[in-house]
Protein backbone atom coordinates (compact mmCIF):
# COMPACT_ATOMS: atom_id res chain seq x y z
CA UNK A 1 0.00 0.00 0.00
CA UNK A 2 1.39 3.35 -0.85
CA UNK A 3 2.94 5.60 1.84
CA UNK A 4 0.94 9.51 2.76
CA UNK A 5 4.38 11.58 3.04
CA UNK A 6 3.64 13.80 6.08
CA UNK A 7 6.65 15.97 7.43
CA UNK A 8 7.93 13.60 10.38
CA UNK A 9 7.29 9.76 10.97
CA UNK A 10 4.56 8.82 8.50
CA UNK A 11 2.71 5.58 8.37
CA UNK A 12 1.91 3.72 5.18
CA UNK A 13 -2.10 4.69 6.11
CA UNK A 14 -2.93 4.99 9.16
CA UNK A 15 -0.70 6.57 12.73
CA UNK A 16 -0.08 3.68 14.97
CA UNK A 17 1.11 6.03 17.01
CA UNK A 18 -0.79 4.95 19.90
CA UNK A 19 0.00 4.53 23.68
CA UNK A 20 -1.58 1.45 25.07
CA UNK A 21 -0.24 -0.65 27.62
CA UNK A 22 1.48 -4.08 26.09
CA UNK A 23 0.19 -7.45 26.95
CA UNK A 24 2.15 -10.73 26.59
CA UNK A 25 -0.02 -12.68 24.75
CA UNK A 26 2.13 -14.55 22.66
CA UNK A 27 4.46 -15.30 25.37
CA UNK A 28 1.89 -16.12 27.91
CA UNK A 29 0.27 -18.88 25.57
CA UNK A 30 4.07 -20.17 24.25
CA UNK A 31 2.91 -19.15 21.02
CA UNK A 32 6.02 -18.88 18.15
CA UNK A 33 5.25 -17.64 14.71
CA UNK A 34 6.71 -17.96 11.02
CA UNK A 35 8.22 -14.19 10.15
CA UNK A 36 7.88 -14.44 6.12
CA UNK A 37 8.66 -10.73 4.24
CA UNK A 38 7.09 -11.61 1.26
CA UNK A 39 5.38 -9.48 -1.09
CA UNK A 40 1.80 -9.91 -1.48
CA UNK A 41 -1.22 -8.01 -3.31
CA UNK A 42 -4.05 -7.73 -1.68
CA UNK A 43 -7.88 -7.26 -2.78
CA UNK A 44 -10.71 -6.77 -0.32
CA UNK A 45 -14.40 -7.26 -2.17
CA UNK A 46 -16.76 -4.62 -1.59
CA UNK A 47 -19.30 -4.65 0.56
CA UNK A 48 -21.56 -3.12 -1.99
CA UNK A 49 -20.43 -1.67 -5.62
CA UNK A 50 -19.52 1.61 -4.58
CA UNK A 51 -18.97 4.91 -6.76
CA UNK A 52 -14.91 6.37 -6.12
CA UNK A 53 -15.48 9.53 -8.17
CA UNK A 54 -18.34 11.98 -8.22
CA UNK A 55 -20.94 11.64 -11.44
CA UNK A 56 -23.13 14.34 -12.97
CA UNK A 57 -26.78 12.59 -13.57
CA UNK A 58 -28.64 15.50 -13.83
CA UNK A 59 -27.69 19.22 -14.00
CA UNK A 60 -28.24 19.21 -10.20
CA UNK A 61 -27.97 15.61 -8.97
CA UNK A 62 -24.72 13.72 -8.26
CA UNK A 63 -23.34 10.73 -7.13
CA UNK A 64 -21.04 10.89 -4.94
CA UNK A 65 -17.85 9.22 -3.93
CA UNK A 66 -18.38 6.70 -1.16
CA UNK A 67 -21.94 6.71 -2.45
CA UNK A 68 -23.07 2.59 -2.25
CA UNK A 69 -25.41 1.07 -4.87
CA UNK A 70 -28.24 -0.89 -3.16
CA UNK A 71 -30.29 -1.77 -6.34
CA UNK A 72 -31.33 -0.86 -9.82
CA UNK A 73 -35.33 -1.59 -10.89
CA UNK A 74 -35.68 -2.96 -6.56
CA UNK A 75 -33.04 -5.88 -7.70
CA UNK A 76 -30.29 -6.19 -5.63
CA UNK A 77 -26.98 -5.43 -6.33
CA UNK A 78 -24.15 -7.17 -5.46
CA UNK A 79 -21.66 -6.70 -7.53
CA UNK A 80 -20.72 -4.87 -11.12
CA UNK A 81 -21.98 -7.66 -12.91
CA UNK A 82 -25.15 -7.35 -10.96
CA UNK A 83 -25.37 -4.49 -12.43
CA UNK A 84 -24.78 -4.93 -16.54
CA UNK A 85 -26.88 -7.93 -16.25
CA UNK A 86 -29.65 -5.83 -14.92
CA UNK A 87 -28.91 -2.73 -17.34
CA UNK A 88 -29.21 -5.08 -20.17
CA UNK A 89 -32.11 -6.50 -18.81
CA UNK A 90 -34.53 -2.99 -18.30
CA UNK A 91 -36.90 -2.10 -21.18
CA UNK A 92 -37.35 1.28 -19.50
CA UNK A 93 -36.23 4.58 -20.67
CA UNK A 94 -35.45 4.95 -16.89
CA UNK A 95 -34.15 3.35 -14.18
CA UNK A 96 -34.57 3.60 -10.42
CA UNK A 97 -31.26 3.07 -8.74
CA UNK A 98 -31.34 3.03 -4.56
CA UNK A 99 -28.15 3.82 -2.77
CA UNK A 100 -26.37 4.51 0.60
CA UNK A 101 -24.63 8.25 1.16
CA UNK A 102 -23.26 7.54 5.04
CA UNK A 103 -26.17 5.95 6.62
CA UNK A 104 -29.21 7.12 4.33
CA UNK A 105 -30.70 5.43 1.52
CA UNK A 106 -32.11 7.38 -1.00
CA UNK A 107 -33.80 6.87 -4.69
CA UNK A 108 -33.08 8.26 -7.84
CA UNK A 109 -34.25 7.94 -11.54
CA UNK A 110 -31.16 7.77 -14.06
CA UNK A 111 -32.16 7.50 -17.86
CA UNK A 112 -31.02 4.25 -18.96
CA UNK A 113 -28.47 5.04 -21.50
CA UNK A 114 -26.50 6.20 -18.82
CA UNK A 115 -25.89 3.29 -16.97
CA UNK A 116 -23.40 2.19 -19.13
CA UNK A 117 -21.30 5.61 -19.08
CA UNK A 118 -21.23 5.15 -15.25
CA UNK A 119 -19.44 1.70 -15.04
CA UNK A 120 -15.60 3.48 -15.11
CA UNK A 121 -16.49 4.92 -11.85
CA UNK A 122 -17.66 2.29 -9.88
CA UNK A 123 -15.41 -0.90 -8.33
CA UNK A 124 -16.77 -3.64 -6.13
CA UNK A 125 -13.56 -4.42 -4.62
CA UNK A 126 -10.14 -2.43 -3.64
CA UNK A 127 -6.22 -3.60 -3.72
CA UNK A 128 -3.13 -3.19 -3.34
CA UNK A 129 0.39 -4.45 -2.34
CA UNK A 130 2.16 -4.91 0.98
CA UNK A 131 3.92 -7.32 2.99
CA UNK A 132 2.91 -10.53 4.73
CA UNK A 133 4.64 -10.68 8.49
CA UNK A 134 3.66 -13.63 9.68
CA UNK A 135 2.19 -17.10 10.01
CA UNK A 136 0.75 -18.97 13.10
CA UNK A 137 1.94 -22.84 12.32
CA UNK A 138 -0.58 -24.20 14.95
CA UNK A 139 -3.54 -21.80 13.41
CA UNK A 140 -2.39 -21.12 10.32
CA UNK A 141 -3.80 -17.68 10.36
CA UNK A 142 -1.44 -14.90 9.18
CA UNK A 143 -0.98 -11.37 9.68
CA UNK A 144 0.01 -8.83 7.44
CA UNK A 145 0.61 -5.01 6.49
CA UNK A 146 0.84 -4.10 10.12
CA UNK A 147 -2.04 -0.78 9.47
CA UNK A 148 -5.55 -1.09 8.01
CA UNK A 149 -6.81 -0.94 4.52
CA UNK A 150 -8.18 2.69 3.40
CA UNK A 151 -9.00 2.75 0.13
CA UNK A 152 -7.31 5.70 -1.56
CA UNK A 153 -9.92 6.83 -3.46
CA UNK A 154 -13.31 6.88 -1.70
CA UNK A 155 -11.12 7.82 1.21
CA UNK A 156 -12.63 5.79 3.86
CA UNK A 157 -11.95 2.39 5.29
CA UNK A 158 -14.01 -0.01 2.97
CA UNK A 159 -16.74 -2.23 3.99
CA UNK A 160 -15.68 -5.48 2.68
CA UNK A 161 -17.34 -8.89 2.47
CA UNK A 162 -14.63 -11.48 1.96
CA UNK A 163 -11.47 -11.10 0.22
CA UNK A 164 -7.90 -12.68 -0.80
CA UNK A 165 -4.15 -12.11 -0.86
CA UNK A 166 -1.76 -13.40 -3.53
CA UNK A 167 2.05 -13.85 -3.70
CA UNK A 168 3.46 -10.72 -5.64
CA UNK A 169 6.37 -10.76 -7.29
CA UNK A 170 8.91 -7.36 -6.86
CA UNK A 171 9.64 -6.53 -10.83
CA UNK A 172 11.34 -3.49 -10.36
CA UNK A 173 12.42 -0.28 -7.36
CA UNK A 174 12.30 3.29 -7.60
CA UNK A 175 14.28 4.20 -4.98
CA UNK A 176 13.54 7.09 -1.95
CA UNK A 177 15.45 9.45 -1.77
CA UNK A 178 15.08 12.84 1.23
CA UNK A 179 11.57 13.75 0.97
CA UNK A 180 10.69 11.40 -2.09
CA UNK A 181 9.43 7.78 -0.86
CA UNK A 182 10.17 5.53 -3.35
CA UNK A 183 8.09 2.23 -3.77
CA UNK A 184 8.24 -1.42 -4.87
CA UNK A 185 6.51 -2.12 -8.49
CA UNK A 186 5.21 -5.48 -7.58
CA UNK A 187 3.15 -8.15 -10.14
CA UNK A 188 0.62 -10.41 -8.89
CA UNK A 189 2.54 -14.04 -9.12
CA UNK A 190 -0.57 -15.49 -10.14
CA UNK A 191 -3.72 -13.90 -10.08
CA UNK A 192 -5.59 -17.41 -10.01
CA UNK A 193 -3.90 -18.61 -6.90
CA UNK A 194 -5.24 -17.44 -3.99
CA UNK A 195 -2.69 -17.15 -1.22
CA UNK A 196 -4.99 -16.93 1.17
CA UNK A 197 -8.22 -14.97 2.57
CA UNK A 198 -8.91 -11.92 4.30
CA UNK A 199 -11.01 -12.14 7.54
CA UNK A 200 -10.39 -9.00 9.22
CA UNK A 201 -9.16 -5.64 8.32
CA UNK A 202 -8.22 -3.90 11.23
CA UNK A 203 -5.91 -0.94 12.18
CA UNK A 204 -3.76 -2.80 12.94
CA UNK A 205 -3.25 -4.81 10.00
CA UNK A 206 -4.84 -7.47 7.58
CA UNK A 207 -5.51 -10.98 8.91
CA UNK A 208 -6.76 -14.06 7.77
CA UNK A 209 -6.01 -17.98 6.52
CA UNK A 210 -3.31 -18.83 5.06
CA UNK A 211 -3.78 -20.97 1.95
CA UNK A 212 -0.64 -21.67 0.36
CA UNK A 213 1.20 -24.18 1.95
CA UNK A 214 4.67 -23.05 0.53
CA UNK A 215 4.36 -19.43 2.07
CA UNK A 216 4.55 -21.85 5.61
CA UNK A 217 7.57 -22.97 4.92
CA UNK A 218 10.34 -21.59 7.46
CA UNK A 219 11.34 -22.30 11.07
CA UNK A 220 8.72 -20.92 13.84
CA UNK A 221 10.20 -18.37 16.54
CA UNK A 222 9.12 -16.69 19.69
CA UNK A 223 7.85 -13.20 19.37
CA UNK A 224 9.76 -10.90 22.21
CA UNK A 225 7.71 -9.51 24.82
CA UNK A 226 8.16 -5.40 24.31
CA UNK A 227 10.18 -4.82 27.52
CA UNK A 228 12.64 -7.30 26.49
CA UNK A 229 13.11 -5.61 23.05
CA UNK A 230 16.40 -3.26 23.34
CA UNK A 231 18.57 -0.57 21.21
CA UNK A 232 20.72 -2.19 19.03
CA UNK A 233 21.20 -4.38 16.20
CA UNK A 234 18.25 -6.33 14.67
CA UNK A 235 17.35 -7.80 11.01
CA UNK A 236 14.69 -6.82 8.41
CA UNK A 237 13.08 -9.21 6.65
CA UNK A 238 11.41 -8.08 3.61
CA UNK A 239 11.38 -8.71 -0.74
CA UNK A 240 12.98 -6.10 -3.02
CA UNK A 241 13.15 -8.94 -6.13
CA UNK A 242 11.16 -11.15 -7.32
CA UNK A 243 9.60 -13.39 -4.17
CA UNK A 244 13.21 -14.09 -2.49
CA UNK A 245 13.08 -12.74 0.80
CA UNK A 246 16.03 -11.81 2.57
CA UNK A 247 17.82 -10.72 5.66
CA UNK A 248 18.90 -6.82 5.45
CA UNK A 249 20.68 -5.15 9.27
CA UNK A 250 19.37 -2.48 11.02
CA UNK A 251 19.54 -0.42 14.39
CA UNK A 252 16.82 -0.16 16.96
CA UNK A 253 17.34 3.52 18.46
CA UNK A 254 14.34 4.21 20.76
CA UNK A 255 11.68 2.06 21.82
CA UNK A 256 8.19 3.20 22.82
CA UNK A 257 5.00 1.96 24.50
CA UNK A 258 3.49 -0.06 21.61
CA UNK A 259 6.23 0.84 18.77
CA UNK A 260 9.90 1.45 18.41
CA UNK A 261 12.06 3.47 15.64
CA UNK A 262 14.98 1.99 13.79
CA UNK A 263 17.99 2.85 11.33
CA UNK A 264 18.24 0.43 8.07
CA UNK A 265 22.67 0.24 8.44
CA UNK A 266 22.74 -2.23 5.59
CA UNK A 267 24.09 -0.76 2.59
CA UNK A 268 22.85 -3.48 0.51
CA UNK A 269 19.61 -2.63 1.20
CA UNK A 270 20.64 1.37 1.28
CA UNK A 271 22.27 1.30 -2.25
CA UNK A 272 19.45 -0.55 -4.00
CA UNK A 273 16.28 1.12 -2.26
CA UNK A 274 17.52 4.35 -0.31
CA UNK A 275 16.07 2.90 2.94
CA UNK A 276 12.50 1.98 3.41
CA UNK A 277 9.98 1.87 0.69
CA UNK A 278 6.04 2.02 0.10
CA UNK A 279 5.15 -1.57 -0.04
CA UNK A 280 7.51 -2.76 2.96
CA UNK A 281 4.57 -1.86 5.45
CA UNK A 282 4.55 -5.15 7.60
CA UNK A 283 8.11 -6.24 6.88
CA UNK A 284 9.17 -8.44 10.34
CA UNK A 285 11.86 -7.35 12.28
CA UNK A 286 14.00 -10.01 14.47
CA UNK A 287 16.21 -9.00 17.27
CA UNK A 288 18.27 -11.75 18.83
CA UNK A 289 16.42 -14.63 17.29
CA UNK A 290 13.15 -13.61 18.63
CA UNK A 291 10.34 -12.06 16.75
CA UNK A 292 10.43 -8.26 17.77
CA UNK A 293 7.89 -6.18 15.53
CA UNK A 294 6.22 -4.64 11.77
CA UNK A 295 7.23 -1.80 9.99
CA UNK A 296 4.93 0.67 9.80
CA UNK A 297 6.32 3.70 9.55
CA UNK A 298 8.78 5.63 7.52
CA UNK A 299 10.41 9.47 7.92
CA UNK A 300 10.13 11.08 5.02
CA UNK A 301 12.59 13.23 4.93
CA UNK A 302 15.52 10.51 5.97
CA UNK A 303 14.50 7.44 4.47
CA UNK A 304 16.58 5.60 6.40
CA UNK A 305 14.62 5.98 9.51
CA UNK A 306 11.32 4.33 10.46
CA UNK A 307 9.35 2.63 12.57
CA UNK A 308 7.68 -0.62 13.91
CA UNK A 309 4.70 -1.91 15.83
CA UNK A 310 5.66 -4.69 18.70
CA UNK A 311 4.47 -7.89 17.27
CA UNK A 312 2.37 -8.63 20.17
CA UNK A 313 0.53 -5.43 20.03
CA UNK A 314 -0.15 -6.32 16.13
CA UNK A 315 -1.12 -10.25 17.32
CA UNK A 316 -4.07 -8.47 19.56
CA UNK A 317 -5.52 -7.06 16.21
CA UNK A 318 -7.28 -3.99 18.06
CA UNK A 319 -6.04 -1.62 20.89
Amino acid sequence: MRCVANKRIITILLGLMIVFPIHSWAEKNGDSLIPLGQSIGVQLKLEKPTFVHDVLIDEKLWFKSGDQIISLNEKSIKSIADWKKISKESKNPQVSIEFLRGNKRQDVLVSANKLETMLPFIRDYTEGIGTITYVNPKTNEYGALGHQIIDQQIVRIPPFAGGSIFLSEIAGIHKSTPGKPGYKIAKQASIHVQAGNVRENTIYGVFGELIDPNMKKGKAIPTVNAHNVKKGQAELFTSIDGNDVRAYQVNIIKIEETTFQFIVTDTELINKTGGILQGMSGSPIIQDGKFAGAITHMVVDNPVKGAAIFIQEMIKKQP
